[in-house]
């Protein structure tokens, strides 16, 4: 279990169902959860993440048979990401883009589409309506956290992925007892999750 939590199985379920193959980029993947699923899935992933003793963490957690498919970088996912245009397949963020403002998350889309191919696939989640307790009952709240209602993070990705065929789910989330690192002992809230393959850009198509 990584000290965020479960999987959820909505994201599971969404992840068999897309279909995602070939070189998958893993956004902010953190200790590993979700990881050894998408190496599963994929012919390579990329996971980076800012934080080099959680990638070191999810390198550890790595079945030995997957561990060919693995590469890890430390990056900060707000600032350019440091790879070519059109180098994904596929692209996967959990758990992260809703801690930043509006303007921070626009740049992160805006690399998602420079670096993923055409016709490349993403899922993403989003919290909203977020709640965190610590041990105490009392309530945690993240210095400059970006905070969205559902409505405010559907129209958001709405307005930044026009360029893609996306589908928006809504779902719950509940987290109880997780580990003291995490910065919290609870939290509860709802999650979209933000699947789309790429269009084809117009300016491709005139080049054609």
């Amino acid at each position: 279990m990584s000290k965020w939590g479960m999987e959820e199985t909505e994201t599971i379920e969404t992840l068999n169902r897309i279909g995602f193959k070939g070189r998958i980029l893993n956004i902010a993947a953190g200790d590993g959860r979700f990881n050894e699923k998408l190496l599963n899935l994929a012919d390579e992933v990329v996971a980076v993440d800012r934080n080099e003793s959680e990638l070191k963490e999810l390198e550890d957690r790595c079945p030995k048979n997957l561990k060919n498919k693995l590469f890890t970088q430390c990056m900060d996912i707000t600032k350019k990401f440091p790879f070519e245009e059109n180098t994904f397949d596929g692209i996967f963020c959990t758990g992260t883009l809703h801690l930043f403002n509006i303007e921070i998350i626009e740049s992160i889309l805006r690399e998602i589409k420079r670096v993923l191919k055409n016709n490349g696939k993403i899922l993403l989640d989003f919290a909203t309506d977020i709640s965190r307790l610590d041990g105490n009952n009392n309530p945690v709240i993240f210095e400059k956290e970006g905070s969205y209602t559902t409505g405010q993070a559907i129209e958001l990705f709405e307005k930044n992925l026009k360029d893609f065929e996306i589908k928006i789910e809504k779902a719950s989330f509940r987290e109880e007892n997780l580990q003291e690192s995490a910065g919290y002992h609870s939290i509860v809230g709802n999650f979209l999750i933000i699947t789309g393959e790429s269009r084809i850009r117009t300016s491709e198509i005139e080049e054609r």
